[in-house]
This record gives structure tokens, C-alpha cells and sequence, in this order.
């Protein structure tokens, strides 16, 4: 857990509207954090827009660039897996709590992704993935992200 006042807590954090108080926290953020870039796009998306994410994560990655996206299926699993397969940072924002991943097929990539990063959410511990808490996880993705790059999504 992490406290608004305390010195980890994401500076970027700080400058958005609404930012949240606390934070659950796996993983550990680093200085290099500052330099992220949210891949984020459809839970449904096409086999090209996955490999897109993939590809353009694996390149930010390759080149220091920390990845944010939330785990979802589709674009933002990708990302986050794109990063990982080059042995880079990569952030996790969900909108569930820690103990709770969302969706349940991806813990094992929730694993990954606090061993090479963080994994991060505002919910409590057994917080359950209510579909107010998206948007509101959103606003942490870009939060911590200098740019947001968006995979596929519906008008």
C-alpha cells in the first residue's frame, strides 16, 4: 500500500484530476518509470491489432520505454507480453483489487508482469471488477504515461 504522500508514489500520479489516495502495489516502481508509454485498445481486437500492440511494446521496451496498459484481453495483454518478451518494464493498472486479478486467465501474466514491473490498483485487496472502476483505472493508465498509444477500439 502505498500513500499519496509517501516518496514512492508516481509523481505523474500526483498531477492528475482525482488521483487516488492510495495505491495497492506488486512490484516496485523505478526512476525509469517517468519514461512510459500506454499501449491500450479492444478487449476483442483482431489477431493484427494484437500483433501490432505486441510489436510496438516490444520496440518501446527494447529501447527503455516503460509499457502501461490494464490487462484486459486483447490489446492490453499483448502489450504488456510484447514488453516482457523484451526483457523490459511493463505496469499493470487493474480495476479490480490485487487479490482478485481480472481477468481470472491472466494471473499468471499478472505474475510476470510484478516480477518485471508493477502491478497496481486503487480497489481494495478483494475489490471484485465492477464496470464503474474502468474508467476510473483509465485515468491511472494515463496518469502514469507520458503517451498513449491506442490499438483498436470502438468508435
Amino acid at each position: 500500500m502505498i500513500f499519496e504522500t509517501d516518496p514512492e508514489y508516481p509523481p505523474s500520479l500526483k498531477e492528475i484530476h482525482d488521483n487516488p489516495a492510495v495505491i495497492h502495489v506488486r512490484g516496485r516502481f523505478e526512476p525509469r518509470d517517468r519514461w512510459a508509454v500506454a499501449i491500450v485498445g479492444s478487449r476483442r481486437s483482431t489477431s493484427y491489432g494484437r500483433e501490432q500492440a505486441e510489436r510496438f511494446a516490444f520496440g518501446l521496451a527494447s529501447r527503455g520505454v516503460t509499457i502501461v496498459s490494464g490487462l484486459a484481453r486483447g490489446v492490453d495483454a499483448a502489450a504488456h507480453r510484447g514488453a516482457l518478451k523484451a526483457g523490459g518494464r511493463t505496469i499493470a493498472v487493474l480495476a479490480s483489487g490485487l487479490a482478485n486479478i481480472y481477468p481470472p486467465e491472466h494471473l499468471d501474466l499478472a505474475e510476470e508482469v510484478a516480477s518485471a514491473g508493477v502491478v497496481l490498483t486503487e480497489a481494495p485487496l478483494d475489490g471484485p471488477p465492477l464496470a464503474e472502476l474502468f474508467p476510473l483505472r483509465n485515468r491511472i493508465i494515463s496518469g502514469l504515461s507520458l503517451a498513449v498509444l491506442v490499438v483498436e477500439a470502438a468508435e
